[in-house]
Formats: structure tokens, sequence, C-alpha cells
């Protein structure tokens, strides 16, 4: 079966966003805590820990009398009870032995000379560490004190499988994986580092078709492979659902892992003796050690990889998280410096488009259309920044930001007594269904002091389509604040009449492929008939984007289609570029004989 990589392995720029991040050190889980003061204080000890083990450290979570968080592994009795797979584990007088002598718990003062631990296993069988005490002087714990001992450990195994492991396989959660990879990237002789992230597809058919027992056994299935694939010496988890993770300590050459695809695409036998295939998108990145790149972000990098993978074919597919991508990471660093107001990312500026009833030669509005001017790279178009924000999560804070500055170039050109027209505005459908969003947009009303008729807003057909019932809601609480709502892109999407009847609205938006060009096509022009009958229907203004043609507009005006926007009559201005408009429409509206031909007003500007 054939496996397909993808990737740059040339040398890669680092990131500066990820140097940021930080990992702070996981906080004690109170009932963890509870059991080993618990533990210390009925069997009269000095301290006491619980210690997860890996294979070159040791990792404790929760430690009583002694601050300890990680200690090498070869440093530690856990380790030695680990090794020797047994359940239970006793040093009566560790300065008896040399190897027991050189620990340095023991060797350094207060000199802590009698252990006894609880091996830890999951339900599953997974070794998970190890439940300790320790005395200053030496002694022997007896049969009570073993079996307290041990009882307080199946509840430490309960409670870490519970925050650390994940219920259907066993392995590591996302928690515990960021953890000890955090340690391991920092381990002194490592030179390099690969973080994968494991996406299946075609899981979730198995548990529709086959339920739930078929499906986590499915993933168990799956954990073995990974496990088994990458050995002792690497990380892995299970980071819920169908996703997995791995961390390969050292090189790791393609062979090795296209040998992770081929485990994965081994077909897995379900009930009735079916058998179905399953694949996986992979995203994987390499990183040069030491590495200020934090482990929660390499997982990130990793995911991001494996998220760009497109439709796949029958194997699983590999991408490494390459030049490209850590570009992208560069860009989404430098969009959110200008979401918090940092100068060195450049700002965001508004231009409008003017939109006119070309009949009544009439100015009827304008869209806010935002750019990012970046230091570095100049004017950035909205269609590279605005999907980026929706895909991070900061649509919202990037959609509020524009409306205040459109609420303020509003608010300073009714102060210099310019007319005044409305402003629509794209919102995206995170944006449009945050709950936040009409208490929001009333503040910047009653801030900027302006009335909701000069505001509109403009819902997609596709979010209509996507959420009609809840952004039904959203709707008619703007619709309450005064604000007027169009629906934009109209015709382009699935035109579901229905989703359309059921939201109110006072515009509807022809997209430009159906306007430009109108004119030489008879499919076109019934389909902009259509649409035109749509709007009539719904008592809703008809506007066309795009126009750009004089056929066109000639055609529009047979059809009687009058309210257009595009760059036939004018490009989008810039703040000082729409405060000469209005200053000419007003004098154009106040002395008559100045009338003639909008496109002259819009020469002037």
């Amino acid at each position: 079966m054939d496996t397909r990589i993808e990737g740059n392995e040339s040398e890669q720029r680092r990131v500066q966003e990820l140097s940021r991040y930080e990992l702070a050190l996981d906080k004690p889980d109170p009932q963890l805590r509870f059991i080993v003061e618990l533990a210390v204080q009925t069997m009269g000890a000095d301290i006491g820990g619980i210690s997860l083990v890996y294979h070159s450290h040791i990792w404790l979570p929760v430690t009583v009398g002694i601050a300890l968080r990680e200690i090498p592994r070869d440093e530690s009795f856990c380790s030695d009870l680990v090794a020797c797979e047994s359940d239970f584990s006793e040093v009566e007088d560790a300065l008896v032995e040399d190897w027991s002598a050189a620990k340095p718990i023991v060797r350094r003062a207060p000199h802590y000379r009698h252990y006894a631990g609880v091996a830890l296993y999951g339900n599953r069988g997974y070794q998970l560490g190890t439940l300790w005490v320790m005395w200053l002087q030496p002694g022997q714990v007896d049969a009570a004190q073993r079996t307290m001992l041990q009882g307080l450990a199946r509840l430490v195994t309960d409670t870490l499988e519970l925050r650390y492991c994940d219920a259907v396989t066993g392995m590591y959660n996302r928690g515990a994986f960021v953890q000890h990879l955090q340690h391991a990237k920092g381990e002194a002789g490592r030179r390099e580092l690969t973080v994968g992230y494991i996406d299946l597809t075609g899981f979730h058919q198995i548990n529709e078709v086959y339920g739930r027992g078929a499906g986590d056994a499915t993933l168990a299935e799956i954990a073995a492979r990974v496990v088994g694939w990458a050995g002792a010496d690497s990380l892995v988890a299970h980071l819920g659902g169908d996703r997995f993770a791995f961390a390969l300590l050292g090189l790791s050459g393609m062979d090795r892992l296209q040998a992770l695809c081929h485990a994965i695409d081994v077909p897995v036998t379900l009930p009735s003796d079916r058998t179905q295939a399953l694949h996986a998108r992979i995203g994987i990145v390499r990183e040069r050690l030491p590495s200020p790149v934090a482990a929660a972000a390499l997982l990130d990098m990793a995911e991001t990889a494996a998220a760009s993978i497109g439709d796949m074919a029958s194997f699983s597919v590999i991408r490494e998280y390459g030049s490209e991508m850590r570009e992208r990471s560069g860009f989404l660093h430098d969009l959110l410096g200008v979401l918090e107001g940092q100068p060195e990312a450049g700002r965001l500026s508004m231009h409008y488009q003017p939109q006119v009833n070309f009949a009544k030669q009439n100015l009827i509005g304008l869209e806010a259309l935002v750019r990012w001017e970046h230091p570095q790279r100049g004017t950035v178009s909205p269609s590279v920044f605005v999907p980026l924000a929706e895909s991070s999560g900061n649509s919202y804070a990037l959609d509020m930001l524009v409306m205040g500055q459109v609420c303020r170039d509003m608010r300073g050109w009714m102060d210099a007594g310019l007319p005044q027209v409305p402003v629509s505005l794209n919102f995206s459908r995170s944006s449009l269904l945050h709950p936040g969003l009409p208490e929001e947009i009333k503040a910047l009303m009653a801030q900027y002091r302006l009335p909701g008729a000069l505001l509109e807003v403009e819902v997609t057909e596709s979010q209509l389509l996507e959420a009609p019932e809840a952004l039904g809601e959203r709707v008619a609480a703007l619709r309450d604040l005064g604000l007027r709502i169009a629906i934009d892109d109209f015709g382009i999407g699935y035109s579901n009449l229905d989703a359309i009847g059921s939201l109110p609205f006072d515009r509807l938006k022809v997209d430009r492929r159906f306007v430009h060009g109108v004119a030489d096509s008879a499919v076109t022009a019934s389909l902009f008939r259509l649409i035109q009958g749509v709007a009539e229907v719904s008592d809703a203004e008809l506007l066309c984007e795009g126009l750009e043609r004089q056929v066109d507009l000639d055609w529009l005006r047979h059809e009687h289609a009058y309210c257009v926007q595009g760059w036939y009559f004018c490009s989008a201005l810039p703040p000082r570029g729409v405060e000469d408009l209005l200053r000419a429409w007003g004098q154009r509206t106040r002395q008559p004989a100045l009338h003639g031909d909008v496109r002259e007003l819009f020469a002037s500007s």
C-alpha cells in the first residue's frame, strides 16, 4: 500500500510568536495531595509523593514534605521499583548498599534512608508510576502499613487515570503528553525532535454503524499499533476521539514515518468478522534542539500540518509543518499584534465603496472594507487575513475592531456636518452567532451617538443556511436596535428560499458573478431575473455588486435594477476620500443646478 509524504525538509526559520509560549507547571490535584498527606501521616513518614516515570526522568506532580518536581530517573528509587516490575518495593536502610547510598536524596542532607513504594498500574495494564514515602531513619513497614499504602495506591491510580490518562486506551492524555514533551525537549544531548499529530479518517463511521463498543476496541487497536511503532524511547498520547500524538526523541527518517502509515492502514477487524481500513492525516514538525518553542506550540504546529491535508486516497498521508506554515504562523502572530494594538504589527485601515441609485443619481450608502497596512508586506487584502482570523478563533475580535473604526469614522463625518448615509459591514459567522454581539454593537452606537438606521449588517446566504434558527435570533436582536439587514452574495449558495423567507431583511445583494457580463449571457440574465424576483417578493431593495461595464449598466436599466456598487462608479475610498465625497454630495443636493451624471461626483472625490 503506497504512502505519500509531503513537506519541505529545508532549514526553516523560527516562528517568533511560538517562543512566547510558556508551559505552566501542572497544579497539584487536591485529591492526590490529600492521599499523599494521608499516606505520610498514617505511616509516620517524613516525606512522600507520586512519581510518574518516563524513560529519562521522574515527574512528581505531587510531593509532601519536600519540594521536587522533576529528577533524573537514575537518581530515583521509583525507577528501581519500575525496573523490577514488582508491585511493592522497600529499602530499609539506604546507607547499607552502595547503589542506594549514591542516590542524591540519601547522600545529601537531611539524608533520607528508608523508602517504601507501591507501583501504580492503570486499568489496562499500563504502568503509570509510583506512590512512595520515605523516612529519615532506617526501619521496616509492617503488614498493616503495606496494606494501607497499597490501598491508597489504588485511589491514586483512579485519580491519575481521570486526570492524566485517556479512559479508552489508557495512554497519556494531552496534558500529560505536553508536560513530558516539555521536559524531554530540554534534555541535554538531544539534537532533534519530531512531534506528530494523528487524525484518523473513517472512524466515525465505525462508531455509527457498529456502536461505541466497536469504536472503543478500534481505538485501542490503533493505540497499540502506535505504541508498538513508537517504541519505549518515544512519547505517545491519545488526545481524545480519533486523535493521537507522538514525539520521537532523536533523528527520525522518512522510512520510520512511513512505517507508521503502514501500521495504521492495516484494516481493523469489526463485529461479524468484517474489516475496515482506517487512514490518517498525520502532521509532523521537526525541531532542532535546543529550541525556544514550547511543547504545546509544537503539538499545535503538528495539528496545523495535519489539518492542511485535503481529500485523501486509500492510504495515510504525512505532511510536514514546513516553511509555508511557519510563514502562516508568523502572519498570525502579526495579526494578533494588530488586534492587541501593537504598533510594530501595523494597523487596520478602512476603505468604503459607494453604493448608488443611478436612476435617481443618488448616493444611497457605503460598504466598509478593511485593509491591513503591514510594515513589511504593505497593504494586505482582507481575503488573506480574514480567513486567518476565522481559522484561529479571532474573527470576533477583528470584527469588533473594524466596527469600532467604522463608528469612529461615521461620528467624524457627522461632527463635520456632512450628509449621513448608511454604512454596511460584513461579520463572520462566529461573530454573528456570538452572544455578546448585540450588546457590544449597542454600546458602540451609544458611545458614538449613532442611530441604528445608519448601520447595515450583511449576512451571507451560506451563513444563513448553516444555522438559520440561531442566526434568526441574532438578526432579530440587531433589528431591535434599528439596524438594517442585507443578504450578501445571494445566488452563490444553495438559495434555500425557505431559509431566506424566515429571515426579515431590507436588502438583497446580488453577487458580482450575476452582474459582470450579464449583458452577454442569456443564462446569467435568467439567473439574475430569478434573484430579482426573490427581492420583489421579499419587498427588499436589490443591490447589484461588481458593476464595471457600461453595457451591463444599460442592461440593468432595462430590467429596472438601479441600485449598484462597483468600479464603474467608484473604487473603495479611504476615510478622507469619503469625507470629500460627502462634502461634494452635500453641495450637490443644496444646489440643484449642479445635478448631472453622478459619476462626475466620484471623479471629483
